[in-house]
């Protein structure tokens, strides 16, 4: 990282212990490595301290700075103060960020000599309901002329100016102009540092695409949504900020009026809380609304403001001329609904505290208490008797269980299923599970074995793991051979209806896991993105016998988020092996993915349709070819052509009814996935004269180059690709 820019990445923390993780997760994880993180508590009661000194240990990039709470302010003052880089990102506790953030945005402010660069955000809410979405679409640069006329109003309305998450900032013009939080406000604080900071910048860049995921409690963000008493008071500071901003842009008149709507907008609205977010007397209200059309900063602002819509024209029209009272009865109308609402919920709140007391004071009574301690006394004995007897019958038979486990507590919750289907699979099922077990995670896990009666020693095998690990490892046996009777994906029958874990993790038996972190990092991502369905990765291939082929499956060539037209359109499958998704999409399969021939290929649809798909590049599991009884091998016994023709017709249904459960969302993409099944078929079967027909170059043209070459030499001297062929391997693979 020598020669590459520092970027400092300060976050404030209070009492934000259960999102934390997926914060500092989210800022290890960026593309761009050379980063300085600065962790600074506030104070927290709970345990985002100890979260914070943990990461600190973990990674030396982090720093932690400890203060007695002051407010947010405070803290990104005091890790300002701190940093040491050229560039910083001001990300808060309980927000994350797209792992490409901090490169695209420095790449941005490079690229054109800016010395700030905006980006979008979502909102995420808790319960995963649909979020609203702040972006650009499209990419500008510009000086702070151009910026202030033709970005400034847009990105003010569309919430990109009101927050610092989205932009990197120059340490320079930071330190320079001794740039810091006001620590008086949290409210509007955040605006008028950007809108400070803006004043001093020549050149800025703006991007398109959702970099910041801002987080929503279930009423909306906490600040917005309660009283502050200093908003109006913020108002005029932002006011004062954003004036002095456009001189020093030499913005139009037209644009500074505009500007100035939205000040007394929010200025108004402001004044509309005491309303309808406290319980105070109409005789204070109406005095708050004095005191304002009393300040001079807003006789100031109504004497000369053009006043657009109907709530500035009524604030100029009444407090301009002393009418406080009329403007006074017509918030009581506006907000009443509000008024009454807030009223009735406090009034809720005393009564349940009044009855909780009553109900606290009832326990304190000496017979409740007697008679609550002879319960515990008895609850105590049944537990000392059941304690007694499984250690005798651990004496009978003495075997290990998870608890010996290095990664397993019982009193966590399971955080994973992995789901594991086995036929014949003697000779590897040992090593699969041996890769399970040997992941290392901070989280629980299961392991789901379901054996469709095989009829070598899979079973026998499968029972001696379960017998030393009954807490970790269930399996399942049915009476009878399930896929004879048409059930292909015994998955969808038998694993992930009773699969505990929030993700599913898939490998077949005769594949296995070689990373002993796969789970933990694949875990890791989809906890910091819940907006993300499945997260797959790159495999080896380990094939039983010689062949002119790629030894590893590898889709993409690094990190990335795979748009769903990709996932249903794609060259190579993704390896059974490396998918994990988010069990609650398993409730609602369709009917498509019971009567697919394969269980892979349905399931990503099904998840591409429910979120974004990632893709780890990093190889963590072997799909293990040439086994007697894969899905490969069954297709090549009998007539290999039409079962190919068959397998792909019956595919091309299953693409239909997924058409159908999207509405026709991505019907262009299941259109090029049926082309390209034909073209796989005439290449497999070794048909090239009609593989290559112009009509299905494009595909030809996304193979390996090495792949290419092999074909060509093979159209063009067949005699002698057999023959080379021979010498190499020894005999002639079909």
């Amino acid at each position: 990282m020598h020669g590459q820019d520092l970027i400092s990445i300060v976050v404030p923390v209070y009492n934000t212990e259960s999102v934390l993780p997926r914060c500092i997760r989210s800022l290890r994880q960026q593309s761009y490595q050379n980063l300085e993180i600065i962790l600074v508590d506030d104070g927290s009661t709970d345990h985002s301290l100890d979260i914070c000194t943990q990461a600190a240990r973990s990674d030396s990039r982090i720093r932690v700075i400890h203060q007695e709470n002051g407010g947010v302010a405070s803290a990104r003052n005091a890790g300002m103060d701190a940093m040491t880089g050229q560039w910083l990102l001001l990300i808060d506790g309980d927000d994350y960020i797209h792992p490409d953030m901090a490169r695209d945005l420095l790449h941005a402010v490079k690229k054109n000599h800016a010395q700030t660069a905006i980006c979008g955000f979502s909102h995420v809410y808790p319960d995963n309901r649909p979020a609203p979405v702040f972006q650009l679409q499209y990419t500008w640069n510009g000086d702070r002329h151009a910026f202030a006329e033709e970005m400034l109003l847009l990105l003010y309305q569309n919430l990109l100016l009101r927050t610092q998450s989205n932009k990197l900032f120059s340490a320079e013009i930071i330190q320079k102009n001794h740039l810091r939080y006001p620590g008086e406000f949290s409210i509007n604080e955040d605006i008028w540092f950007c809108t400070r900071y803006l004043t001093f910048c020549e050149r800025i860049s703006c991007i398109p695409g959702i970099y910041l995921y801002y987080w929503q409690n279930a009423q909306g963000n906490s600040q917005i949504s309660r009283y502050h008493p200093e908003g109006v008071e913020s108002c005029f500071l932002l006011l004062s900020a954003m004036r002095e901003f456009l001189a020093s842009a030499k913005a139009t008149k037209e644009t500074r009026m505009e500007m100035e709507n939205e000040m007394l907008f929010h200025i108004c609205g402001f004044a509309g809380h005491s309303y309808y977010r406290t319980v105070k007397t109409n005789r204070e209200c109406l005095e708050e609304i004095r005191q304002l059309a009393g300040r001079r900063e807003m006789k100031d602002l109504l004497a000369h403001i053009q006043a657009k819509g109907p709530k500035n024209r009524v604030a100029k029209l009444l407090l301009s001329h002393g009418q406080c009272r009329l403007y006074h009865w017509l918030c009581l109308l506006l907000y009443g609904k509000q008024r009454s609402a807030l009223k009735k919920a406090l009034s809720d709140s005393q009564n349940a505290e009044k009855a909780k007391k009553q109900e606290k004071e009832q326990e304190k009574k000496p017979a409740q208490k007697k008679k609550q301690e002879q319960a515990q006394k008895q609850k105590q004995k049944k537990e000392q008797k059941k304690e007694q007897k499984l250690n005798q019958d651990k004496n009978q038979e003495v075997r290990p269980s998870l608890n010996h486990h290095p990664y397993y507590e019982p009193s966590e919750k399971i955080m994973v299923s992995i789901s594991c289907v086995a036929y014949n699979h003697g000779p590897y099922i040992a090593q699969s599970l041996d890769g399970y077990l040997m992941q290392k995670t901070n989280f629980n896990f299961e392991i789901l074995v379901y054996d469709d009666v095989s009829t070598d020693n899979t079973r026998e095998i499968i029972l001696d793991y379960a017998r030393r690990y009954p807490d970790i490892i269930k399996p399942y046996f049915p009476e009878e051979n399930q896929y004879s009777q048409g059930k292909y994906n015994v998955e969808g029958f038998f694993n992930y209806p009773r699969a505990k874990g929030k993700y599913t993790a898939m490998c077949d038996g005769d594949d296995y896991w070689t990373d002993e972190n796969k789970l933990q990092l694949q875990v890791d991502y989809l906890e910091a993105h819940p907006e993300c369905a499945m997260c797959f990765h790159a495999a080896e291939i380990e094939t039983a016998e010689k062949a002119v082929q790629l030894m590893e499956i590898r889709p993409y060539k690094k990190d990335c988020m795979i748009p769903a037209e990709k996932v249903i359109d794609k060259m190579f499958n993704y390896p059974t092996a490396s998918l994990m998704f988010r069990t609650e999409y398993t409730r609602d399969l369709q009917d498509y993915y019971y009567s697919s021939p394969v269980g892979d290929i349905p399931i990503q649809l099904h998840m591409a349709a429910k979120g974004t798909v990632y893709y780890i590049d990093r190889k963590m599991s072997v799909y293990r070819q040439g086994v007697t009884t894969s899905w490969s091998a069954l297709m090549k016994e009998g007539n290999y052509k039409q079962n190919l023709i068959d397998h792909h017709n019956t595919m091309k249904e299953m693409y239909r009814a997924f058409s159908k459960e999207t509405h026709g969302k991505y019907d262009a993409a299941i259109e090029r996935a049926c082309r390209r099944m034909d073209f796989l078929t005439f290449l497999n079967v070794k048909e090239y004269n009609k593989a290559l027909l112009p009509g299905y170059r494009r595909f030809y043209q996304e193979l390996p180059l090495r792949t290419r070459l092999l074909i060509r030499f093979e159209v063009a001297a067949p005699g002698l690709f057999t023959l080379v062929r021979r010498l190499v391997y020894g005999k002639e693979r079909l």
